[in-house]
């Protein structure tokens, strides 16, 4: 499954793109289990205004198929902990105490 990823200072993010041998979703907060920050990627962003500009780190040139494991409640493109959806995208919704900040917005409640 291809993953696009917007938590730029993860250790598995290349380019967008999920480099993770697997991939988890959290059951209760479908927030992206893999998530390793990365202390040299500090303070990198993905340009959010012009997607021309931003395009050329999205394409699917960095993509890879990586495997995933879904285990989000209530998610209408999760049939047994196995993701049906063509690709999914990780947000950076910004981390808190008690959440990583990356979230499956692929998420679509059932």
């Amino acid at each position: 499954m291809e993953i696009r990823c917007r938590k730029c200072d993860c250790v598995h993010n290349t380019g967008s793109a999920c480099r993770a041998s697997k991939v988890n979703i959290c059951k209760d907060t479908a927030e992206c289990a893999t998530f390793e920050h990365d202390n040299n990627k500090e303070g990198v962003t993905v340009e959010n205004g012009n997607l021309f500009r931003a395009a050329k780190s999205l394409t699917s040139k960095n993509a890879r198929n990586v495997p995933l494991s879904c285990a989000a409640r209530a998610c209408l493109v999760n049939k047994q902990e196995d993701c049906t959806a063509n690709g999914i995208c990780v947000m950076d919704d910004g981390a808190t105490e008690y959440k990583c900040g990356a979230s499956c917005a692929t998420f679509i409640e059932d």
